[in-house]
Protein backbone atom coordinates (compact mmCIF):
# COMPACT_ATOMS: atom_id res chain seq x y z
CA UNK A 1 0.00 0.00 0.00
CA UNK A 2 1.29 3.34 -1.03
CA UNK A 3 2.82 5.04 2.63
CA UNK A 4 0.37 7.88 2.21
CA UNK A 5 -2.66 5.89 1.93
CA UNK A 6 -1.97 3.51 4.81
CA UNK A 7 -2.96 6.28 7.57
CA UNK A 8 -6.20 7.11 6.30
CA UNK A 9 -7.23 3.69 5.24
CA UNK A 10 -6.46 2.17 8.81
CA UNK A 11 -8.90 5.05 10.36
CA UNK A 12 -11.67 3.98 7.72
CA UNK A 13 -11.32 0.84 8.77
CA UNK A 14 -12.40 1.56 12.17
CA UNK A 15 -14.45 3.96 12.04
CA UNK A 16 -16.85 0.88 9.80
CA UNK A 17 -16.42 -1.14 12.43
CA UNK A 18 -17.16 0.92 15.24
CA UNK A 19 -19.94 2.65 13.34
CA UNK A 20 -21.22 -0.02 11.58
CA UNK A 21 -21.23 2.08 8.40
CA UNK A 22 -19.98 0.44 4.96
CA UNK A 23 -16.48 0.17 3.67
CA UNK A 24 -16.29 1.22 0.43
CA UNK A 25 -12.36 3.19 -0.36
CA UNK A 26 -9.69 3.87 -2.93
CA UNK A 27 -6.16 3.36 -1.97
CA UNK A 28 -2.88 2.73 -4.16
CA UNK A 29 -0.86 0.26 -4.01
CA UNK A 30 3.22 -0.29 -5.61
CA UNK A 31 4.61 -2.70 -6.50
CA UNK A 32 8.13 -3.32 -4.53
CA UNK A 33 10.48 -4.73 -7.58
CA UNK A 34 8.97 -2.16 -10.25
CA UNK A 35 7.61 0.58 -8.28
CA UNK A 36 4.36 1.05 -10.30
CA UNK A 37 1.32 1.80 -8.48
CA UNK A 38 -2.11 0.34 -8.93
CA UNK A 39 -5.17 1.77 -8.02
CA UNK A 40 -7.06 -0.46 -6.10
CA UNK A 41 -11.09 -0.59 -4.72
CA UNK A 42 -11.90 -2.29 -1.46
CA UNK A 43 -15.29 -3.40 -0.51
CA UNK A 44 -15.75 -5.23 2.96
CA UNK A 45 -18.47 -5.53 5.99
CA UNK A 46 -17.96 -6.84 9.32
CA UNK A 47 -19.83 -9.07 11.16
CA UNK A 48 -20.62 -9.08 15.17
CA UNK A 49 -21.47 -11.32 18.03
CA UNK A 50 -24.80 -11.44 19.83
CA UNK A 51 -23.33 -9.32 22.16
CA UNK A 52 -22.18 -6.46 19.09
CA UNK A 53 -18.49 -7.05 19.64
CA UNK A 54 -16.81 -7.61 16.10
CA UNK A 55 -15.82 -11.48 15.12
CA UNK A 56 -15.19 -10.88 11.55
CA UNK A 57 -14.04 -8.04 8.41
CA UNK A 58 -14.90 -9.84 5.39
CA UNK A 59 -13.84 -7.89 1.92
CA UNK A 60 -13.44 -8.02 -1.72
CA UNK A 61 -10.37 -5.58 -3.63
CA UNK A 62 -10.75 -4.53 -7.10
CA UNK A 63 -7.64 -3.31 -9.38
CA UNK A 64 -9.64 0.09 -10.68
CA UNK A 65 -6.01 1.16 -11.97
CA UNK A 66 -7.47 1.80 -15.71
CA UNK A 67 -10.58 3.30 -14.02
CA UNK A 68 -8.79 5.74 -12.21
CA UNK A 69 -6.24 6.48 -15.24
CA UNK A 70 -9.17 7.17 -17.96
CA UNK A 71 -10.70 9.63 -15.13
CA UNK A 72 -7.53 11.39 -14.81
CA UNK A 73 -6.87 11.67 -18.26
CA UNK A 74 -10.39 13.08 -18.54
CA UNK A 75 -9.60 15.83 -15.88
CA UNK A 76 -6.24 16.78 -17.46
CA UNK A 77 -8.15 17.43 -20.86
CA UNK A 78 -11.38 19.21 -19.20
CA UNK A 79 -8.49 21.55 -17.57
CA UNK A 80 -6.37 21.75 -20.56
CA UNK A 81 -9.62 22.75 -22.73
CA UNK A 82 -10.60 25.10 -19.85
CA UNK A 83 -7.56 27.00 -20.14
CA UNK A 84 -7.28 27.05 -24.12
CA UNK A 85 -11.15 28.71 -23.82
CA UNK A 86 -9.77 30.83 -20.87
CA UNK A 87 -6.88 32.50 -22.96
CA UNK A 88 -9.01 32.53 -26.63
CA UNK A 89 -12.29 34.30 -24.22
CA UNK A 90 -14.31 31.75 -25.66
CA UNK A 91 -17.13 30.44 -23.72
CA UNK A 92 -18.24 26.84 -24.39
CA UNK A 93 -22.11 26.21 -24.74
CA UNK A 94 -24.19 23.11 -24.59
CA UNK A 95 -27.99 22.27 -26.23
CA UNK A 96 -29.77 18.95 -25.21
CA UNK A 97 -32.00 18.78 -28.32
CA UNK A 98 -34.75 16.64 -25.44
CA UNK A 99 -35.27 19.00 -23.36
CA UNK A 100 -33.61 22.55 -25.50
CA UNK A 101 -31.94 22.78 -21.60
CA UNK A 102 -28.93 25.09 -22.53
CA UNK A 103 -25.42 24.70 -20.36
CA UNK A 104 -22.95 27.34 -20.24
CA UNK A 105 -21.25 29.09 -17.23
CA UNK A 106 -20.43 32.73 -16.01
CA UNK A 107 -19.13 33.74 -19.03
CA UNK A 108 -21.62 32.98 -21.25
CA UNK A 109 -23.83 34.72 -19.19
CA UNK A 110 -22.04 37.46 -19.12
CA UNK A 111 -21.34 37.73 -22.51
CA UNK A 112 -25.06 37.21 -23.66
CA UNK A 113 -26.75 38.70 -20.79
CA UNK A 114 -24.56 40.93 -19.18
CA UNK A 115 -24.70 39.28 -15.70
CA UNK A 116 -24.60 36.03 -13.99
CA UNK A 117 -27.95 34.90 -13.78
CA UNK A 118 -29.03 31.75 -15.34
CA UNK A 119 -30.56 31.71 -18.46
CA UNK A 120 -32.02 29.41 -20.14
CA UNK A 121 -32.05 28.71 -24.32
CA UNK A 122 -35.25 30.87 -24.88
CA UNK A 123 -34.06 33.50 -22.89
CA UNK A 124 -30.63 33.69 -24.50
CA UNK A 125 -32.55 33.93 -28.16
CA UNK A 126 -34.32 36.47 -27.03
CA UNK A 127 -30.80 38.61 -26.47
CA UNK A 128 -30.24 38.24 -30.13
CA UNK A 129 -30.64 41.75 -31.84
CA UNK A 130 -33.85 41.63 -33.76
CA UNK A 131 -32.23 42.09 -37.01
CA UNK A 132 -30.32 39.28 -36.39
CA UNK A 133 -32.40 36.77 -34.96
CA UNK A 134 -34.06 35.33 -37.93
CA UNK A 135 -30.65 34.82 -39.67
CA UNK A 136 -29.44 33.32 -36.54
CA UNK A 137 -32.66 30.67 -36.09
CA UNK A 138 -32.32 30.26 -39.30
CA UNK A 139 -28.29 29.04 -39.09
CA UNK A 140 -29.29 26.65 -36.24
CA UNK A 141 -31.79 25.24 -38.02
CA UNK A 142 -29.41 24.52 -40.96
CA UNK A 143 -26.95 23.36 -38.89
CA UNK A 144 -29.02 20.77 -36.76
CA UNK A 145 -31.16 19.74 -39.76
CA UNK A 146 -30.31 15.22 -39.76
CA UNK A 147 -29.63 15.41 -43.54
CA UNK A 148 -26.68 17.10 -44.55
CA UNK A 149 -26.44 19.82 -41.63
CA UNK A 150 -24.81 22.87 -42.58
CA UNK A 151 -21.61 24.24 -40.67
CA UNK A 152 -22.66 27.01 -37.90
CA UNK A 153 -19.97 30.27 -37.93
CA UNK A 154 -22.06 32.93 -36.97
CA UNK A 155 -21.56 36.44 -36.11
CA UNK A 156 -24.44 38.59 -34.62
CA UNK A 157 -25.30 41.14 -32.50
CA UNK A 158 -26.90 40.56 -28.26
CA UNK A 159 -28.98 43.22 -26.32
CA UNK A 160 -28.49 43.18 -22.68
CA UNK A 161 -30.91 44.39 -20.66
CA UNK A 162 -29.24 47.68 -20.00
CA UNK A 163 -29.20 48.65 -23.91
CA UNK A 164 -25.50 47.77 -24.58
CA UNK A 165 -25.29 46.34 -27.34
CA UNK A 166 -22.51 43.23 -28.50
CA UNK A 167 -21.04 41.55 -30.95
CA UNK A 168 -20.13 37.93 -30.52
CA UNK A 169 -19.29 34.95 -32.76
CA UNK A 170 -20.13 31.73 -32.17
CA UNK A 171 -19.08 28.62 -33.68
CA UNK A 172 -20.54 24.79 -33.15
CA UNK A 173 -21.56 21.38 -34.52
CA UNK A 174 -24.32 18.55 -33.83
CA UNK A 175 -23.73 15.27 -32.53
CA UNK A 176 -26.00 12.36 -33.94
CA UNK A 177 -26.41 8.95 -32.44
CA UNK A 178 -25.50 5.59 -35.27
CA UNK A 179 -29.19 4.68 -35.17
CA UNK A 180 -31.38 4.67 -38.79
CA UNK A 181 -33.19 7.12 -38.90
CA UNK A 182 -30.64 9.52 -37.40
CA UNK A 183 -30.89 11.53 -33.66
CA UNK A 184 -29.88 14.81 -32.40
CA UNK A 185 -28.12 14.14 -29.55
CA UNK A 186 -26.75 17.34 -28.76
CA UNK A 187 -25.22 20.79 -30.21
CA UNK A 188 -22.03 22.19 -28.55
CA UNK A 189 -20.05 24.74 -29.66
CA UNK A 190 -17.96 27.97 -28.26
CA UNK A 191 -19.22 31.72 -28.15
CA UNK A 192 -16.51 35.33 -28.35
CA UNK A 193 -17.67 38.61 -27.42
CA UNK A 194 -15.81 40.34 -30.76
CA UNK A 195 -17.22 44.05 -30.14
CA UNK A 196 -13.47 45.31 -29.77
CA UNK A 197 -12.48 44.14 -32.96
CA UNK A 198 -15.83 45.11 -34.37
CA UNK A 199 -15.07 48.82 -33.39
CA UNK A 200 -11.58 48.51 -34.79
CA UNK A 201 -12.93 47.38 -38.20
CA UNK A 202 -15.59 49.34 -38.19
CA UNK A 203 -13.07 52.63 -37.57
CA UNK A 204 -11.25 51.34 -40.50
CA UNK A 205 -13.77 50.98 -43.14
CA UNK A 206 -14.24 54.72 -41.79
CA UNK A 207 -10.69 56.07 -42.68
CA UNK A 208 -10.54 53.96 -45.68
CA UNK A 209 -13.81 55.80 -47.05
CA UNK A 210 -12.17 58.88 -45.97
CA UNK A 211 -9.03 58.04 -47.88
CA UNK A 212 -10.87 56.76 -50.42
CA UNK A 213 -13.21 60.22 -50.61
CA UNK A 214 -10.03 62.38 -50.06
CA UNK A 215 -8.52 60.53 -52.99
CA UNK A 216 -11.88 60.95 -55.11
CA UNK A 217 -11.91 64.92 -54.63
CA UNK A 218 -7.97 64.59 -55.05
CA UNK A 219 -8.51 63.23 -58.47
CA UNK A 220 -11.42 65.95 -59.29
CA UNK A 221 -9.63 68.73 -58.26
CA UNK A 222 -6.56 67.58 -60.43
CA UNK A 223 -8.75 66.61 -63.50
CA UNK A 224 -10.63 69.89 -63.60
CA UNK A 225 -6.94 72.01 -62.18
CA UNK A 226 -6.06 70.55 -65.53
CA UNK A 227 -8.85 71.67 -67.29
CA UNK A 228 -8.68 75.31 -66.39
CA UNK A 229 -4.92 75.39 -67.01
CA UNK A 230 -5.16 73.78 -70.43
CA UNK A 231 -8.13 76.01 -71.93
CA UNK A 232 -6.09 79.43 -71.80
CA UNK A 233 -2.85 76.97 -73.10
CA UNK A 234 -4.72 76.13 -76.37
CA UNK A 235 -4.95 79.63 -77.84
CA UNK A 236 -1.15 80.18 -76.94
CA UNK A 237 -0.05 76.83 -78.53
CA UNK A 238 -2.37 77.94 -81.77
CA UNK A 239 -0.57 80.99 -81.83
CA UNK A 240 2.73 80.41 -81.30
CA UNK A 241 2.25 77.64 -84.32
CA UNK A 242 0.59 80.34 -86.56
CA UNK A 243 3.57 82.82 -85.69
CA UNK A 244 5.66 80.02 -86.94
CA UNK A 245 3.71 79.20 -90.21
CA UNK A 246 3.41 82.63 -91.43
CA UNK A 247 7.56 82.98 -90.97
CA UNK A 248 8.57 84.62 -88.15
CA UNK A 249 12.08 86.15 -88.02
CA UNK A 250 15.18 87.76 -85.77
CA UNK A 251 13.66 88.93 -82.44
CA UNK A 252 10.42 88.03 -82.83
CA UNK A 253 11.21 84.52 -84.18
CA UNK A 254 13.75 84.16 -80.90
CA UNK A 255 10.39 85.29 -79.13
CA UNK A 256 8.31 82.47 -80.21
CA UNK A 257 10.49 79.97 -79.74
CA UNK A 258 11.23 80.59 -76.03
CA UNK A 259 7.51 80.96 -75.43
CA UNK A 260 6.83 77.98 -77.60
CA UNK A 261 9.94 75.92 -75.21
CA UNK A 262 8.18 77.77 -71.82
CA UNK A 263 4.40 76.05 -73.06
CA UNK A 264 6.03 72.74 -73.91
CA UNK A 265 7.73 72.80 -70.20
CA UNK A 266 3.88 73.81 -68.54
CA UNK A 267 1.84 71.72 -70.67
CA UNK A 268 4.65 68.78 -69.18
CA UNK A 269 3.99 70.12 -65.98
CA UNK A 270 0.26 69.40 -66.08
CA UNK A 271 0.23 66.16 -68.22
CA UNK A 272 2.73 64.66 -65.09
CA UNK A 273 0.53 66.00 -62.28
CA UNK A 274 -2.05 64.11 -63.61
CA UNK A 275 0.30 60.85 -64.82
CA UNK A 276 2.03 60.84 -61.13
CA UNK A 277 -1.81 60.32 -59.68
CA UNK A 278 -2.85 57.64 -62.00
CA UNK A 279 0.25 55.88 -61.51
CA UNK A 280 0.05 55.78 -57.81
CA UNK A 281 -3.62 54.88 -57.50
CA UNK A 282 -3.42 52.33 -60.06
CA UNK A 283 -6.01 53.79 -62.58
CA UNK A 284 -3.10 53.90 -65.52
CA UNK A 285 -3.36 51.81 -68.44
CA UNK A 286 -0.57 51.15 -70.74
CA UNK A 287 -1.24 51.00 -74.55
CA UNK A 288 1.28 48.41 -75.12
CA UNK A 289 2.43 47.58 -78.37
CA UNK A 290 5.77 46.27 -79.26
CA UNK A 291 8.36 49.70 -80.05
CA UNK A 292 12.08 49.65 -80.95
CA UNK A 293 13.62 51.56 -78.47
CA UNK A 294 15.57 54.01 -80.70
CA UNK A 295 12.48 55.26 -81.74
CA UNK A 296 11.29 56.26 -77.94
CA UNK A 297 14.88 57.70 -77.93
CA UNK A 298 14.45 60.16 -80.75
CA UNK A 299 10.87 61.17 -79.55
CA UNK A 300 12.21 61.85 -76.17
CA UNK A 301 14.99 64.12 -77.59
CA UNK A 302 13.06 65.96 -79.83
CA UNK A 303 11.05 66.98 -76.83
CA UNK A 304 13.99 67.55 -74.36
CA UNK A 305 15.72 69.13 -77.03
CA UNK A 306 14.84 72.91 -76.14
CA UNK A 307 16.35 72.23 -72.98
CA UNK A 308 19.65 71.69 -73.83
CA UNK A 309 19.50 74.70 -75.94
CA UNK A 310 18.46 76.58 -73.59
CA UNK A 311 21.46 75.64 -70.77
CA UNK A 312 24.09 74.90 -73.53
CA UNK A 313 24.49 71.95 -72.29
CA UNK A 314 26.71 69.39 -74.59
CA UNK A 315 24.98 65.70 -75.23
CA UNK A 316 25.66 62.99 -76.15
CA UNK A 317 23.97 59.76 -77.17
CA UNK A 318 25.38 55.95 -77.54
CA UNK A 319 22.83 53.66 -78.70
CA UNK A 320 23.85 50.37 -80.26
CA UNK A 321 23.31 49.71 -84.51
CA UNK A 322 21.29 46.54 -83.83
CA UNK A 323 17.41 47.30 -83.20
CA UNK A 324 16.77 47.20 -79.52
CA UNK A 325 12.94 45.55 -79.30
CA UNK A 326 10.59 46.25 -76.11
CA UNK A 327 6.99 45.39 -75.45
CA UNK A 328 5.56 48.53 -74.40
CA UNK A 329 3.47 52.21 -74.75
CA UNK A 330 5.79 54.09 -77.05
CA UNK A 331 4.49 57.44 -75.70
CA UNK A 332 5.05 56.12 -71.72
CA UNK A 333 8.04 54.98 -72.45
CA UNK A 334 9.34 58.78 -74.16
CA UNK A 335 7.90 60.37 -71.71
CA UNK A 336 10.28 58.22 -68.84
CA UNK A 337 13.61 58.91 -70.91
CA UNK A 338 12.59 62.76 -71.72
CA UNK A 339 12.10 63.44 -68.04
CA UNK A 340 14.81 61.76 -67.05
CA UNK A 341 17.13 64.06 -70.17
CA UNK A 342 15.09 67.23 -68.54
CA UNK A 343 16.11 66.49 -65.25
CA UNK A 344 19.44 65.66 -65.73
CA UNK A 345 19.72 69.19 -68.15
CA UNK A 346 17.79 71.28 -65.05
CA UNK A 347 20.04 70.24 -62.59
CA UNK A 348 23.51 70.77 -64.24
CA UNK A 349 25.17 74.15 -64.49
CA UNK A 350 25.00 75.99 -67.85
CA UNK A 351 27.32 74.46 -70.40
CA UNK A 352 27.01 70.90 -68.49
CA UNK A 353 27.24 67.77 -69.95
CA UNK A 354 25.11 65.00 -70.34
CA UNK A 355 24.93 61.58 -71.67
CA UNK A 356 22.44 59.27 -72.62
CA UNK A 357 23.67 55.89 -73.23
CA UNK A 358 22.40 52.26 -74.26
CA UNK A 359 23.22 48.83 -74.23
CA UNK A 360 22.50 44.78 -73.91
CA UNK A 361 22.37 42.98 -70.74
CA UNK A 362 21.18 39.15 -70.80
CA UNK A 363 17.75 39.86 -72.27
CA UNK A 364 17.48 43.59 -70.98
CA UNK A 365 17.91 46.85 -72.30
CA UNK A 366 20.09 48.90 -70.03
CA UNK A 367 19.66 52.70 -70.42
CA UNK A 368 21.42 55.20 -68.76
CA UNK A 369 21.36 59.04 -68.09
CA UNK A 370 24.24 60.23 -67.33
CA UNK A 371 25.00 64.07 -65.61
CA UNK A 372 28.06 66.36 -64.38
CA UNK A 373 25.30 68.20 -62.68
CA UNK A 374 24.93 69.18 -58.82
CA UNK A 375 24.68 65.55 -57.63
CA UNK A 376 22.22 63.90 -54.72
CA UNK A 377 23.71 64.03 -51.04
CA UNK A 378 23.94 60.25 -50.15
CA UNK A 379 20.79 60.94 -47.35
CA UNK A 380 18.47 61.52 -51.04
CA UNK A 381 19.30 58.66 -52.83
CA UNK A 382 16.82 56.94 -51.25
CA UNK A 383 14.23 59.18 -51.10
CA UNK A 384 14.94 60.92 -54.75
CA UNK A 385 11.52 59.03 -56.46
CA UNK A 386 8.98 59.69 -53.44
CA UNK A 387 6.83 61.97 -54.65
CA UNK A 388 7.38 65.89 -53.98
CA UNK A 389 10.63 64.72 -53.26
CA UNK A 390 13.42 67.71 -54.45
CA UNK A 391 17.01 68.17 -53.83
CA UNK A 392 16.97 70.79 -51.61
CA UNK A 393 19.26 73.26 -52.53
CA UNK A 394 18.94 77.42 -52.02
CA UNK A 395 20.97 77.96 -54.92
CA UNK A 396 19.26 75.34 -57.29
CA UNK A 397 15.87 75.90 -56.38
CA UNK A 398 15.15 78.40 -59.00
CA UNK A 399 15.48 75.47 -61.41
CA UNK A 400 13.19 73.06 -59.50
CA UNK A 401 9.94 71.87 -60.04
CA UNK A 402 6.87 70.19 -58.08
CA UNK A 403 9.00 67.19 -57.48
CA UNK A 404 6.41 64.88 -59.21
CA UNK A 405 8.94 63.92 -62.73
CA UNK A 406 10.87 60.95 -60.99
CA UNK A 407 7.79 59.48 -59.36
CA UNK A 408 6.25 59.47 -62.35
CA UNK A 409 8.92 58.37 -64.19
CA UNK A 410 9.71 55.34 -61.66
CA UNK A 411 5.86 53.85 -61.51
CA UNK A 412 6.12 53.77 -65.47
CA UNK A 413 9.15 52.27 -65.39
CA UNK A 414 7.90 49.47 -62.87
CA UNK A 415 4.74 49.30 -65.10
CA UNK A 416 6.62 48.16 -67.92
CA UNK A 417 8.45 45.05 -65.76
CA UNK A 418 11.14 46.81 -64.85
CA UNK A 419 13.47 48.77 -62.61
CA UNK A 420 15.30 52.41 -62.08
CA UNK A 421 17.81 53.43 -59.76
CA UNK A 422 20.18 56.38 -59.23
CA UNK A 423 23.79 56.99 -58.26
CA UNK A 424 25.88 59.86 -57.23
CA UNK A 425 29.69 60.45 -55.59
CA UNK A 426 28.04 63.23 -53.50
CA UNK A 427 27.09 66.79 -54.08
CA UNK A 428 29.04 68.71 -57.04
CA UNK A 429 29.43 64.94 -58.56
CA UNK A 430 26.84 64.53 -60.69
CA UNK A 431 24.27 61.85 -60.86
CA UNK A 432 23.07 58.82 -62.55
CA UNK A 433 19.72 57.64 -63.65
CA UNK A 434 19.64 53.81 -64.85
CA UNK A 435 17.10 52.32 -66.20
CA UNK A 436 16.54 48.11 -66.94
CA UNK A 437 13.47 46.98 -69.32
CA UNK A 438 12.73 43.32 -70.74
CA UNK A 439 13.64 43.30 -74.57
CA UNK A 440 11.60 41.43 -76.97
CA UNK A 441 12.79 39.58 -80.25
CA UNK A 442 10.08 40.55 -82.38
CA UNK A 443 11.69 43.67 -85.59
CA UNK A 444 8.79 46.65 -85.84
CA UNK A 445 8.50 49.75 -88.18
CA UNK A 446 8.67 52.62 -87.22
CA UNK A 447 6.98 56.09 -88.68
CA UNK A 448 8.75 59.47 -88.65
CA UNK A 449 7.01 62.37 -86.55
CA UNK A 450 4.35 64.32 -88.53
CA UNK A 451 5.52 67.84 -89.94
CA UNK A 452 3.14 70.47 -89.61
CA UNK A 453 4.85 72.84 -92.39
CA UNK A 454 2.36 70.85 -95.32
CA UNK A 455 -1.44 70.86 -96.07
CA UNK A 456 -3.49 68.31 -94.17
CA UNK A 457 -4.01 66.93 -97.58
CA UNK A 458 -4.09 67.86 -101.26
CA UNK A 459 -7.91 69.02 -101.28
CA UNK A 460 -8.87 71.53 -98.97
CA UNK A 461 -11.43 70.29 -95.96
CA UNK A 462 -14.31 71.88 -94.56
CA UNK A 463 -13.45 71.61 -90.65
CA UNK A 464 -15.57 73.14 -87.85
CA UNK A 465 -14.38 74.73 -84.90
CA UNK A 466 -16.33 74.47 -81.39
CA UNK A 467 -15.05 76.07 -78.51
CA UNK A 468 -16.68 78.09 -75.89
CA UNK A 469 -13.35 79.97 -75.79
CA UNK A 470 -13.24 82.53 -78.33
CA UNK A 471 -9.38 82.57 -78.54
CA UNK A 472 -8.60 78.89 -78.66
CA UNK A 473 -12.15 78.78 -81.55
CA UNK A 474 -10.12 81.95 -83.75
CA UNK A 475 -6.40 81.07 -83.51
CA UNK A 476 -7.35 76.89 -84.09
CA UNK A 477 -9.17 78.32 -87.29
CA UNK A 478 -6.45 80.54 -88.46
CA UNK A 479 -3.80 77.43 -88.02
CA UNK A 480 -6.45 75.49 -90.19
CA UNK A 481 -6.64 77.73 -92.63
CA UNK A 482 -3.17 78.56 -93.05
CA UNK A 483 -3.11 74.76 -93.41
CA UNK A 484 -4.69 74.85 -96.48
CA UNK A 485 -8.93 73.96 -95.14
CA UNK A 486 -11.88 76.13 -95.44
CA UNK A 487 -12.71 76.34 -91.84
CA UNK A 488 -16.19 78.28 -90.11
CA UNK A 489 -16.67 78.32 -86.44
CA UNK A 490 -19.10 78.55 -83.22
CA UNK A 491 -19.48 79.30 -79.50
CA UNK A 492 -21.23 76.70 -78.30
CA UNK A 493 -23.15 73.63 -78.99
CA UNK A 494 -26.24 74.73 -80.27
CA UNK A 495 -24.42 77.62 -82.63
CA UNK A 496 -22.34 74.39 -83.87
CA UNK A 497 -25.42 72.20 -84.67
CA UNK A 498 -27.19 75.75 -86.80
CA UNK A 499 -23.40 75.99 -88.68
CA UNK A 500 -22.64 72.79 -89.37
CA UNK A 501 -26.35 72.35 -91.11
CA UNK A 502 -25.20 75.43 -93.78
CA UNK A 503 -21.70 74.58 -93.77
CA UNK A 504 -21.67 70.63 -94.04
CA UNK A 505 -18.21 70.08 -92.55
CA UNK A 506 -16.75 67.30 -93.19
CA UNK A 507 -14.71 67.56 -89.44
CA UNK A 508 -15.83 68.79 -86.64
CA UNK A 509 -13.92 69.95 -83.69
CA UNK A 510 -15.81 70.01 -80.66
CA UNK A 511 -14.93 71.49 -77.16
CA UNK A 512 -17.14 69.35 -74.04
CA UNK A 513 -17.78 71.87 -71.40
CA UNK A 514 -19.60 74.48 -73.43
CA UNK A 515 -22.78 76.36 -72.88
CA UNK A 516 -26.29 76.24 -74.18
CA UNK A 517 -25.66 72.76 -74.96
CA UNK A 518 -22.34 70.60 -74.08
CA UNK A 519 -19.89 68.87 -76.53
CA UNK A 520 -21.27 65.10 -75.84
CA UNK A 521 -25.00 66.14 -76.65
CA UNK A 522 -24.38 68.08 -79.85
CA UNK A 523 -22.09 65.23 -80.72
CA UNK A 524 -25.30 63.00 -80.59
CA UNK A 525 -27.71 65.56 -82.05
CA UNK A 526 -24.64 65.98 -85.26
CA UNK A 527 -24.97 62.00 -85.54
CA UNK A 528 -29.48 62.31 -85.60
CA UNK A 529 -28.61 64.39 -88.93
CA UNK A 530 -27.79 62.96 -92.54
CA UNK A 531 -25.31 65.07 -92.98
CA UNK A 532 -23.40 63.84 -89.67
CA UNK A 533 -23.64 60.44 -89.99
CA UNK A 534 -20.53 60.43 -91.85
CA UNK A 535 -18.40 63.60 -90.34
CA UNK A 536 -15.48 63.22 -88.65
CA UNK A 537 -15.96 64.37 -84.92
CA UNK A 538 -13.36 64.69 -82.92
CA UNK A 539 -13.69 65.72 -79.04
CA UNK A 540 -11.05 68.75 -78.03
CA UNK A 541 -11.32 69.74 -74.56
CA UNK A 542 -9.37 69.75 -71.37
CA UNK A 543 -10.94 66.93 -69.87
CA UNK A 544 -8.54 63.91 -70.47
CA UNK A 545 -9.23 61.02 -68.09
CA UNK A 546 -10.18 57.87 -68.95
CA UNK A 547 -13.70 58.12 -68.14
CA UNK A 548 -13.94 61.68 -70.25
CA UNK A 549 -12.77 59.58 -73.20
CA UNK A 550 -15.21 56.65 -72.60
CA UNK A 551 -17.61 59.38 -72.57
CA UNK A 552 -16.62 61.04 -75.88
CA UNK A 553 -16.59 57.49 -77.22
CA UNK A 554 -20.21 56.47 -76.05
CA UNK A 555 -21.82 60.12 -77.42
CA UNK A 556 -20.44 59.23 -81.01
CA UNK A 557 -16.71 60.81 -81.43
CA UNK A 558 -14.59 59.46 -83.84
CA UNK A 559 -11.50 60.53 -81.79
CA UNK A 560 -10.73 62.06 -78.33
CA UNK A 561 -7.86 65.20 -78.23
CA UNK A 562 -6.69 67.39 -74.69
CA UNK A 563 -6.12 70.37 -74.98
CA UNK A 564 -3.61 71.98 -75.69
CA UNK A 565 -3.73 70.17 -78.93
CA UNK A 566 -0.53 69.40 -80.19
CA UNK A 567 -0.27 70.81 -83.91
CA UNK A 568 1.50 67.49 -85.41
CA UNK A 569 -0.31 65.15 -83.70
CA UNK A 570 -3.74 67.02 -84.89
CA UNK A 571 -2.35 67.43 -88.83
CA UNK A 572 -1.37 63.22 -88.38
CA UNK A 573 -4.88 62.80 -87.71
CA UNK A 574 -6.44 64.99 -90.21
CA UNK A 575 -4.01 63.18 -93.29
CA UNK A 576 -4.93 59.97 -91.76
CA UNK A 577 -8.79 60.97 -93.03
CA UNK A 578 -10.77 59.48 -95.64
CA UNK A 579 -10.34 62.50 -98.66
CA UNK A 580 -13.17 64.28 -98.71
CA UNK A 581 -15.55 63.79 -101.72
CA UNK A 582 -15.67 66.92 -104.21
CA UNK A 583 -18.62 68.82 -104.05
Amino acid sequence: MHPDDREPIRQAIELSIAERTPYNVHYRTVDPDSGAMNWVRAIARTSYAADGTPIRFDGVTLDVSDQKRAEASLRESEQRRRLALDAAELEAWHIDPATNTLTTDDRFRKIFAGSNEVIDYEQAVATLHPDDRERVQEAIAAATRPDDPAPYAEEYRVVHNNGAVRWVFAKGRVTYNCAEPRQLMSFDGTVADITDSKLVEEERERLVGQLRDADRRKDEFLATLAHELRNPLAPIRNGLQIMRLVGAEGPLEQARAMMDRQLTQLVRLVDDLLDVSRVTSGKFELRREQVELRAVIDAAVETSRPAFDQAGHEFEISVPDEPIVLDGDPTRLAQVVSNLLTNSAKYTHQGGRVRLAVRRENGTAVLTVADNGIGIPPDMLGRIFEMFTQVDRALEKTTGGLGIGLSLVKGLVEMHGGTIEASSEGEGTGSEFTVRLPMVSSPVQNGGPPAIDQPVASSSRRILVTDDNVDSAESLAMLLELLGNDVSTANDGLQALEVAERFLPHVILLDIGMPKLNGYEACRRIREQPWGKNAVLIAMTGWGQDEDKRRSQEAGFDHHLVKPVDPGALVKLLRSLKKPEKA
